[in-house]
């Protein structure tokens, strides 16, 4: 099979879609794919980082996503889906979406659009909806793959396509979060962290909707004598500036133990979940319509064998299951707070939610994804229980055929 995957990000740049990209296509060109990634270049010299890579990257000038760089991404995919004769062509975000579906008369290839929950809401302005419509993105020949359940959903609230034609395929884990760490000991030791504490740790930018604020507010309430044994380590970079200062400030004022411990290389943060005894991450609902799409960092801290508390929005009871991985919650203060009490003061509950997180980990592989996601054979030896809901993979759908030119392209 050979592959073609469009994204808007890509390492060095840091972020869901960045990773999603390169993992699954590393598991597709595990699987026996060829695979060709074209990515923006940031500017930046990545040429020895790109050489290491098992698929075939090429770079186009640019950076972040901008509204503005429409043109020269439909002139890019107009381009390069005629370079080759390739089976698939996947657009592994938005940005992407509407320059391939006007690239979709010069190819024969199977046309995949992957959806990871906010933008499916940043894309309900009339003039998003007018540009989507007249270029036709979900028409007959798209496929979708959407993160999660709950990402399906919304999106077929806010498009109509046929059932059959989106499919609920959730994220996978790299084997990197199951490999060696640090001790222990040594980890707590670097972090100024005591050997008697129980360690909560949260990897999430410091934004409003990761809810931050609320785990701190649950902390607070926690009996004296349990809060005092709690060292709550907070990964990740700064958000809105304001929130991150209204955090700081009520650190300042909480009888808690906070680490704040900025971005961290991967290699730290496998570490720390290695010394640590429960993930927390309790997202709340967003006033500007963004979406938790899934919830990789879930599974990631799974992988480092710690169960979660997590506040059921979006897509995360895909990512957490209830009772089984973690403990999965509303957004509350109070029901925050007896979660982090039970997992704090119960190891019991801790060691059989940890173990079930490691499996649900172990399952959703990026092997996985890659095989739903393009029809691949699976030949990972992989063991783990899935725990997700029977795969819904797209059926074949009728090719139109190529014209020698493609439609005008407009905004």
């Amino acid at each position: 099979m050979n592959i073609l995957l469009l994204t808007s990000e890509f390492a060095p740049a840091t972020g869901g879609i960045g990773t999603y990209a390169r993992e699954i296509a590393a598991a597709a060109t595990e699987l026996g794919a060829r695979v060709t990634v074209v990515a923006p270049d940031y500017s930046e010299h990545s040429l020895d980082m790109d050489k290491s890579l098992p698929f075939e990257l090429h770079r186009f000038h640019g950076g972040l996503h901008s509204m503005r760089n429409l043109p020269a991404k439909i002139l890019l995919a107009r381009s390069q889906v005629r370079i080759e004769d390739y089976d698939v062509i996947h657009a592994a975000d938005w940005p992407f979406f509407i320059p391939l579906a006007l690239s979709r008369h010069r190819t024969q290839a199977r046309l995949l659009m992957t959806v990871h929950g906010s933008e499916i809401n940043e894309t309900q302005t009339p003039l998003k909806r007018l540009a989507i419509r007249a270029a036709g993105v979900f028409g007959p020949r798209t496929e979708v793959a959407a993160n999660s359940r709950f990402t399906r959903e919304l999106f077929r609230e806010r498009f109509t396509i046929e059932g059959e034609r989106v499919s609920a395929i959730p994220l996978g884990v790299s084997d990197f979060w199951f490999g060696p760490r640090k001790s222990r000991k040594a980890t707590r030791h670097a972090y100024g962290v005591g050997l008697d504490k129980i360690v909560m740790v949260t990897v999430a930018r410091l934004t409003r909707r990761k809810g931050h604020l609320m785990t701190l507010a649950a902390l607070s309430r926690l009996p004296d004598e349990l809060r005092r044994r709690i060292a709550w380590l907070v990964i990740g970079p700064n958000g809105e500036a304001d929130y991150v200062e209204e955090f700081r400030d009520m650190i300042e004022t909480a009888d808690c133990e906070v680490h704040l411990l900025g971005s961290l290389p991967n290699e730290h943060i496998r570490d720390i979940y290695g010394a640590s005894d429960f993930f927390c991450l309790t997202g709340i609902p967003d006033s500007l319509g963004r979406v938790e799409g899934f919830g990789l960092v879930y599974l990631e801290a799974g992988a480092g064998g710690l169960p979660s508390v997590a506040t059921a929005i979006g897509g995360v009871p895909d990512a957490v299951l209830a009772d089984e991985t973690g403990l999965l919650i509303e957004s509350d203060i109070e029901a925050v707070a007896q979660a982090i009490a039970e997992l704090a003061e119960d190891s019991n509950t801790r060691s059989i939610l940890a173990a079930g997180a490691a499996a649900h980990a172990r399952a959703l592989s990026w092997e996985r994804c890659a095989a739903e996601t393009y029809g691949l054979p699976r030949s990972s030896q992989r063991t783990g229980i899935e725990k997700t809901e029977p795969p819904l993979i797209a059926k074949p759908v009728p090719r139109e055929s190529p014209v020698p030119r493609a439609a005008a392209a407009g905004r």
